[in-house]
């Protein structure tokens, strides 16, 4: 992959380490290995990275996640292997917003997610003291669900939601692929919906004003 033009942003954090994780902003190196993970295919496809395997796809989403702006992206190393990702909008009015929470096949079974997570919120108690994290789930995804109540999210909402890319690969794909997760789709009004958990976890320091 040929170098970028593209520098981070002062407001950006170096590496963010814990948990046995290195949490680092992507870079060229990074971009290639989480080109080569495996994907999960239907219903997971959405955080499948195969479309990083093209240069010019690689390029841009490399530059997105270098540029400036409310969002931070992390991949989550093991020496110099990534295992994980996960991103994070610093200015959500809901809160500190963490999505693209990542953790391919191969790296399953080690508590990559809980501790790739555990490293980024302790990074965002210190440097973002305050607002309260706030992540939104499918209500299929239960080995991720596990991490997040281990770590102490809990389900404030569950609702109804169109998923643009779900709903794209549910027109194709046969009723035995649909009826994994059947419980927790619906037809309604003309398009595919999932069942969606909003969770929220306030922050554990506390944060001290000038007036105290």
């Amino acid at each position: 992959m040929s170098a970028l033009p593209v520098s981070r942003p002062a407001s950006a954090p170096g590496v963010i380490h814990g948990e046995g994780l290195a949490l680092r902003p992507w870079d060229e190196g990074l971009v290639a290995q989480m080109a080569g993970w495996s994907e999960r295919g239907f219903p997971y496809h959405a955080f499948d990275l195969g479309f990083l395997r093209d240069p010019v796809r690689a390029r841009t989403e490399l530059a997105r996640a270098r540029g400036d702006g409310p969002h931070r992206h992390f991949v989550a190393c093991e020496g110099g292997t990534a295992v994980g990702r996960v991103s994070v909008n610093l200015r959500d009015r809901a809160g500190l917003y963490l999505w693209a929470v990542h953790v391919p096949p191969e790296h399953e079974g080690r508590g990559v997610c809980r501790r790739m997570l555990t490293a980024l919120l302790g990074w965002l108690e210190r440097e973002h003291p305050g607002p309260g994290f706030v992540l939104t789930s499918t209500a299929f995804s239960e080995r991720a669900h596990r991490a997040y109540f281990a770590l102490g999210f809990r389900i404030v909402e569950t609702s109804w939601r169109h998923d643009r890319i779900l709903a794209d690969e549910l027109w194709r794909a046969p009723r035995e692929r649909r009826l994994a997760i059947r419980g927790h789709l619906r037809f309604h009004a003309g398009r595919w919906e999932v069942r969606t958990h909003l969770m929220t976890r306030p922050q554990r320091r506390r944060s001290f004003s000038s007036h105290a």
